[in-house]
């Protein structure tokens, strides 16, 4: 169980609960990242928990949207360095750190997704993911992997649905912080909120898209990635996975140097 997507953001989450956390409330099913002690750093764990969860709301009925959050002071700051290291150093099943929702089409349900403080790496390809991104003024996004040495492997991808070549590009390839106004600018987020209003923001939003036709709304869903071309799912795991294996043989070192803050 998780909080109610109508809490207030200040509510805390108990730490002893699962590090992904999930329910359904007035139509919504929310996921909650909830390692707010590592700033919600995805683990091996999580990547299970997360796509449990999703696929969860997938096939419940009475889910009719889907909303993201992240417990804590950030959103996400991307992948935990030690699940990075064991996957480069071959212990941990690299092919197993993927969110399933990334590949476009899979799910037919509106994901909404709201963000607050950082968003990195990981965290910035669930944004890219998601249908309606809502971020606080102060979030912050970055996109390390490059400078880290690590393949990104779903992000370029995923950007394209949503970013011009050349923002995706420069984030990319310089890992700098980017502010709110960049990500609003560039349409990574479709509303920058108060911080304090981020949670309220998304969770009634979610609501909203929650009270309409459910037919329609897949439809619609559906309709919009048919005219970007991602809409057959086979095609979609056929050609991630051969993406994925053509960036992980380029990626033949490990962490290069530290993120720049």
């Amino acid at each position: 169980m998780t909080t109610d997507p109508g809490a207030p953001a200040n509510e805390c989450i108990n730490a002893a609960l699962p590090a992904v956390l999930h329910d359904v409330h007035d139509g919504v099913g929310s996921i909650t990242l909830n390692r707010p002690g590592k700033r919600n750093a995805m683990t091996p764990e999580m990547f299970d928990l997360f796509n449990a969860a999703m696929q969860s709301h997938e096939a419940d009925d009475d889910v009719r949207a889907i909303l993201i959050l992240g417990e804590g002071a950030a959103f996400c700051a991307g992948g935990d360095l030690g699940m990075i290291d064991a996957a480069n150093k071959g212990t941990v099943d690299a092919e197993a750190l993927d969110l399933d929702f990334f590949q476009p089409g899979l799910i037919t349900k509106p994901i909404i997704c709201g963000i607050s403080g950082a968003c990195v790496g990981e965290g910035v390809a669930m944004a890219l993911a998601s249908d309606i991104v809502i971020c606080g003024r102060s979030a912050r996004f970055a996109l390390p992997e490059v400078a880290l040495g690590i393949p990104p492997v779903d992000i370029p991808l995923l950007a394209a649905r949503r970013l011009g070549a050349n923002h995706i590009l420069e984030a990319l390839l310089t890992g700098d912080w980017k502010d709110s106004q960049w990500a609003d600018k560039t349409g990574l987020v479709n509303e920058v909120v108060d911080d304090e209003a981020v949670i309220a923001t998304a969770s009634a939003l979610a609501r909203k898209v929650a009270g309409l036709p459910t037919s329609v709304v897949a439809l619609v869903k559906s309709l919009v990635y048919e005219a970007r071309g991602c809409a057959d799912p086979a095609a979609l795991r056929t050609h991630g996975a051969a993406r994925r294996s053509r960036l992980r043989e380029a990626a033949r070192y490990p962490f290069a140097r530290p993120m720049r803050t």
